[in-house]
């Protein structure tokens, strides 16, 4: 797959994981949450704000491995993300009754 094509998909698992951490979030409380510094941003900032800003750091990190030619890396994050964060989430608001 082409690494642009790998910065997309990259792109959009950080979305998706942002968008699905602020229901769990919403839903459950900042325990949910398990990483303790994006915990702390959270409960400082906001939900909202700390995770656009997280994600959006995670983002200019991801264009950069992307401009640098590093795209295992990028490959390897995306795919992290995948199964690390994207699944869970899911797995967990499915699980949710109604």
């Amino acid at each position: 797959m082409a690494p642009r094509l790998w910065l997309a998909v990259f792109v959009v698992f950080q979305v998706a994981d942002g968008l699905l951490t602020y229901a769990a979030v919403g839903m459950f409380g900042l325990q949910a949450e398990g990483n303790p510094l994006l915990v702390t941003w959270m409960a400082m900032l906001g939900y909202g704000p700390a995770l656009v800003g997280a994600k959006t750091l995670a983002c200019v990190c991801g264009s950069i491995l992307y401009v640098c030619g590093v795209t295992r890396a990028l490959v390897g994050l995306t795919a992290f993300y995948l199964v690390g964060a994207v699944m869970p989430w899911l797995q967990l608001l499915s699980k949710l009754p109604g």
